[in-house]
């Protein structure tokens, strides 16, 4: 004689072989799948050209010494045989005399004790030179 089973644990044996088949089935198929067959090689993009408008520019009356930006750091002499120590666009400081072209349509056209006047294409601009602390008076201790 065969024992009585109930139906719920019949479903649920059934159940579960049907999830075993399932997940055998799964695994088989990621296990034993082929190899993928290797990728076409990336095609190297390389960005836009970068074009030298500047030329086009100054053609149509654009200032080409507008974005030059200059510091003033020192007054070495004034006068037309003076010097002056400039940083040109935050590059390193230079002496430059009266006269020199510090940029392209920009030159150093006088230096004062206030400060430098420098050339634009014709035009003069002044820069002021940086103001300097009192020298203290009495004796000062070493640092």
């Amino acid at each position: 004689m065969r024992p009585h089973i109930p139906p719920a644990p019949r479903a649920l044996r059934v159940l579960a072989i049907a999830a075993t088949a399932a997940g055998i089935g799964l695994w088989s198929a990621i296990l034993l799948a082929p190899d993928p067959a290797s990728l076409p090689p990336a095609l190297s993009m390389s960005g836009p050209q970068a074009s030298d408008t500047r030329a086009v520019a100054l053609l149509f009356g654009t200032d080409g010494v507008i974005d030059t930006q200059i510091a003033v750091l020192g007054l070495i002499a004034a006068g037309t045989q003076g010097s002056a120590v400039l940083s040109v666009d935050g590059g390193p400081a230079r002496a430059y005399r009266v006269g020199a072209q510090i940029a392209p349509g920009l030159a150093l056209a006088g230096v004062s004790p206030a400060g430098v006047e420098l050339d634009r294409n014709g035009a003069l601009v002044r820069a002021a030179a940086p103001v300097l602390a009192p020298a203290p008076l009495g004796f000062v201790p070493a640092p």
